[in-house]
């Protein structure tokens, strides 16, 4: 059909607006192009390539940039993190402290079970962490103000996964009410602990490569990212912090990711209702490092760490019933 110069322009402007493709009807080299039944030469095309071109954003973002859009990207998933290390000296009775003996409410029963080879285990005191203390550096005010944790822990089996050898409890009970508690008869001499106190420090950290590829999802880019991230995370002000343990933040892992374990472990059955978002849900209560000090050696497998994790929103709530444990060793 007979059209003008104009016409063909503007269908050609069409095209461009609708990301539609204009077809050859013959080899480019013959110089016919048609469209919606339009007829034009090659000449009529300069229009559709010169805004094509003008438009179009191949160009690679600069490492400027990248590292500007990563570093936002960490300090959206950034928390804070309470990391304690160990003092050469005793703590009062209902302070923060390792060993030692611990600081019970009256009707307290000390933790103790039957293992798999039918062998009754009265589990070692570890850790007695007082909220009051914790309060000061628990900038996002997730862990209650009053009360305190307790960790207990199987050195005979020394468990791996959720083991009832493996008990981080907590009460409410105020600290007023607590009373210094002898070890029971039947614990081994070599299973109570020299007492150490412990010093508390507040550190805001970014997630390691596991968590990161949780959070963010596992794709293409996620592992040139990370190699980015790695080398500037101490730049952006998150180093990494060497300590004897750790509550909230993120883990210091020394395996794989732990939060979808869980999630994975407390559907059981169900595992449809699964969801990498669900197991986003679980975070960080407390790490305790392998301990290598002059009064006690404990390698937690060959240099390990002892991870409990709880849901955020039963942590909001005050529910403990449902913290899930893991070690993880070289």
């Amino acid at each position: 059909p007979s059209t003008s110069r104009r016409q063909r322009q503007m269908c050609i402007r069409d095209s461009f607006y609708k990301f539609s493709y204009i077809k050859p009807e013959r080899n480019v080299f013959g110089h016919f192009f048609t469209y919606r039944n339009f007829t034009f030469t090659m000449d009529d095309t300069k229009p559709f390539w010169h805004l094509f071109r003008h438009n179009r954003n191949d160009e690679k973002p600069s490492e400027i940039e990248i590292e500007a859009k990563l570093k936002e990207q960490i300090q959206a998933l950034v928390r804070n993190g309470i990391f304690f290390d160990f003092e050469k000296r005793k703590a009062a009775p209902v302070q923060s402290k390792f060993g030692g003996k611990p600081a019970l409410p009256k009707k307290f029963e000390w933790p103790h079970y039957t293992d798999e080879y039918g062998e009754h285990i009265v589990l070692p005191f570890f850790l007695q962490l007082s909220c009051e203390e914790l309060s000061v550096y628990d900038t996002d005010n997730l862990l209650p103000h009053e009360g305190m944790f307790y960790l207990f822990y199987d050195l005979t089996n020394q468990p791996w996964r959720n083991s009832k050898g493996a008990k981080l409890l907590y009460t409410p009970t105020p600290i007023s009410e607590l009373v210094p508690t002898d070890f029971p008869d039947n614990l081994p001499e070599e299973h109570r602990l020299p007492e150490m106190a412990l010093k508390f420090t507040a550190h805001t950290c970014a997630p390691d490569w596991e968590d990161y590829v949780g959070m963010t999802g596992d794709d293409n880019t996620a592992y040139t990212d990370w190699d980015i991230i790695e080398r500037k995370l101490g730049k952006w002000g998150y180093p990494h912090m060497e300590s004897a343990g750790r509550i909230l933040g993120y883990a210091s892992l020394i395996q794989n990711g732990i939060a979808e374990a869980c999630e994975s472990r407390a559907q059981e059955e169900k595992q449809q209702t699964y969801s990498k978002k669900s197991a986003r849900e679980w975070i960080l209560l407390l790490q305790l490092n392998c301990i290598e000090e002059e009064e006690v050696d404990i390698p937690f497998g060959d240099c390990g760490s002892l991870y409990f994790y709880i849901r955020q929103r039963d942590l909001e709530r005050r529910d403990f019933s449902q913290i899930q444990f893991e070690l993880q060793c070289y």
